[in-house]
């Protein structure tokens, strides 16, 4: 028994917008904003990627920050990591893990830069820090 072309092709079409329903509302856009806090007055100089994209390199003045966004993949497995370098030294971190960091940031991802790590804020609370991370070994 033949199924008919038009059925197959609203069946493929309510298939589509499923899955892309599903991927807006259960991995929704993270952004990751990385603010110069070193307290130095010096400039940060940042190069973040994942393992398929490269965002460039940039640099952050004192207190300043710069921000990006993504959508997690749907197997829990999205990384982005940078590397930052200030006062002749680098440092790596790994601004981003999704199992990690998922159900701290919801939407919005907020780190702090300071000499010794990379502190997560608290989404929805300006001033408070949830954990600080060492560098990267």
């Amino acid at each position: 028994m033949a199924v008919p072309f038009r059925t197959v092709v609203v069946l493929t079409f309510l298939l589509m917008l499923r899955t892309t329903c599903y991927a807006a509302i259960v991995n929704p856009k993270t952004h990751v904003k990385i603010i110069n806090y070193l307290r130095l007055g010096v400039d940060l100089t940042v190069h973040c990627k994942s393992k398929d994209h490269d965002l460039g390199v940039l640099i952050i003045p004192p207190n300043g920050s710069w921000e990006f966004h993504f959508r997690p993949n749907f197997w829990n497995s999205t990384q982005y990591f940078c590397k930052f370098d200030w006062n002749g030294g680098s440092y790596w971190f790994d601004i981003y893990i999704q199992l990690r960091d998922k159900p701290y940031c919801v939407k919005n991802c907020d780190w702090l830069i300071i000499p010794n790590g990379a502190c997560r804020k608290v989404e929805g609370m300006p001033h408070a820090v949830d954990k600080c991370f060492p560098w990267n070994p």
